[in-house]
């Protein structure tokens, strides 16, 4: 069972994180906010966590076009991920399609009793752990 795993969902401006240290339940973590395209500063977000959390796995939300093409996103995340395999490179990275993470965290966020304007702080991180719900289910680790 894979366990400590880091979910990273990545904007332009924004990073949001969720881990699963059990590898069977998902916890949100703080949205990191950053000058938009700044990288280094996502990058020091995740060094930050790692300080204080065991992670054996990343796995970050990759963005694709409903038809599965890549989107303007996607190069930008797999350069970030280049620049984490760089930074940390004894830990395994993962890509996972976020297609509709967003919209599936809102909803959920919704059921919360969260409005639009009380998701805008942490829809990202939202996001991020329905990245790793998503990845955890596709290992056999979660019904889906």
């Amino acid at each position: 069972m894979e366990k400590n795993i880091l979910a990273l969902d990545l904007g332009k401006g924004s990073l949001g994180m969720a881990i699963s240290r059990s590898g069977m339940f998902v916890t949100l973590l703080d949205n990191l906010r950053f000058p938009a395209g700044q990288y280094e500063y996502a990058l020091r977000g995740v060094e930050k966590v790692l300080e204080r959390e065991i992670v054996q796995r990343m796995v970050i939300g990759l963005p694709l076009f409903p038809s599965g093409d890549p989107c303007e996103m996607t190069p930008i995340v797999e350069n970030f991920i280049t620049m984490l395999s760089e930074r940390f490179p004894s830990i395994p990275i993962a890509r996972q399609d976020e297609r509709n993470s967003t919209v599936e965290a809102s909803a959920l966020l919704h059921d919360q009793g969260k409005n639009a304007k009380k998701q805008r702080k942490n829809i990202d991180s939202a996001a991020a752990g329905v990245i790793l719900r998503r990845y955890l289910a596709s290992i056999g680790q979660l019904d889906d």
